[in-house]
């Protein structure tokens, strides 16, 4: 395992963003995985993944690829143990990053005061955003990572966001959880004072 690469490729991560890199050594192939330290303890995997020739490899093994085989035997979960168990320096950066994490969630949970009381247009336009925000991050639990972000119990905001699709701000997604911000929602976000506007 290394620490944060030194030069990660273009869009490869979001600012302040730390990373870990696990090496697996198969057959003839080197595969590193990048790991975005904030999500290793909870749901997620590697951000990336980058196979290539270890040293002294078979020339001939190189010359018929990479096979199902030996993506088979990519053991993920062997890399996020070792991720999760990694040197104290990364224990550190890991509670830097949920510390900030936990100045945006106040943060958000301000800016969400300072709109209309109540279930207010504003209010449902905010909430859809955020829905939507989370499930695209792939969250498995949104309903629970929205009450993190909002401090609302997860009852009241199923209701909220039945309230939501009722009212025209997101459409609904049968059998599973999601949706599309509507025109109406996308108008009302922009009406919104930048400075008051929450954002995630």
């Amino acid at each position: 395992m290394t620490e944060e690469p030194e030069h990660p490729e273009e869009g490869q991560h979001l600012p302040g963003e730390h990373f870990a890199e696990t090496v697996q050594e198969i057959g003839p192939w080197r595969v590193a995985m990048l790991w975005p330290l904030d999500t290793v303890a909870g749901a997620g995997g590697p951000r990336s993944i980058h196979i290539e020739p270890r040293d002294g490899a078979d020339s001939q093994e190189v010359a018929r690829g990479i096979t199902t085989t030996i993506l088979r035997r990519v053991d993920i979960a062997a890399a996020a143990k070792e991720v999760e168990n990694f040197a104290p320096w990364a224990q550190i950066a890991r509670g830097a990053v949920e510390d900030l994490q936990q100045r945006k969630v106040e943060e958000f949970r301000q800016r969400l005061a300072a709109l209309p009381k109540g279930v207010s247009d504003e209010y449902l336009a905010v909430i859809s955003d955020l829905y939507v925000r989370i499930v695209e991050a792939g969250h498995r639990a949104p309903l629970q990572e929205l009450e993190t972000w909002t401090g609302t119990k997860q009852a009241t905001l199923k209701g909220h966001l039945r309230a939501a699709r009722q009212r025209g701000f997101l459409t609904k997604v049968e059998g599973k959880a999601g949706g599309r911000l509507t025109d109406k929602a996308i108008t009302t976000l922009k009406g919104i004072d930048v400075e008051d506007a929450p954002q995630p």
